[in-house]
């Protein structure tokens, strides 16, 4: 199991099967809100389908073509964070995270490690983020962050029987990320 520390009270971890029943209670615990932002919140009701999602990831992870680790938060896991949809030296962050643990910075300071793991293990040349217009929350890490605002995929993430939800687009590059460590 891979373990990455956050701070004194936050790691990432590697996701466990063991993990599923805590998530799930997470998930269950902030579904009203989640679902606002996550499709899979939906389809996400049994300690079964949390599990068969950490099985899912767990394949991807070791096919390389997933890094994702479950946000711990005082001995507890309190969200997920992620890096999705690797081609030519590119990929997609997401994230969420358990209303008891937002707006306290956590994400960010995740956030920061992940872009770390990105740019100098992963070798990449850049990370993706997207946001809805109205996630003010996610969008609010994304800039703390420092990544650059490109625009705005129209109708771009799908939501329930053919529709969709604009999409704000950011993004940091590897020397953007390591101009940052200097200043």
């Amino acid at each position: 199991m891979s373990t990455h520390t956050v701070s004194q009270t936050i790691q990432l971890r590697s996701p466990q099967l063991s993990d599923a029943s805590a998530l799930l209670a997470c998930i269950d615990a902030d579904r009203e809100f989640l679902s606002q932002w996550l499709p899979w919140v939906a389809t996400t009701r049994t300690v079964a389908d949390e599990t068969a999602f950490l099985k899912y990831c767990q394949a991807r992870i070791a096919n390389q073509q997933l890094w994702l680790a479950v946000i711990w938060v005082a001995d507890q896991p309190a969200g997920m964070i992620d890096l999705h949809e690797f081609m030519d030296h590119h990929a997609a962050v997401g994230y969420w995270l358990d209303r008891t643990h937002r707006g306290q910075g956590i994400m960010t300071q995740c956030l920061a490690i992940v872009e770390a793991i990105g740019f100098n293990t992963l070798d990449l040349h850049s990370i993706n983020l997207l946001a809805e217009p109205e996630n003010h929350a996610s969008r609010a890490v994304a800039e703390h962050r420092g990544f650059h605002q490109d625009g705005v995929l129209r109708e771009h993430i799908p939501i329930i029987q053919g529709t969709y939800r604009d999409a704000v687009i950011y993004s940091k590059l590897a020397h953007e990320f390591i101009a940052t460590i200097k200043e």
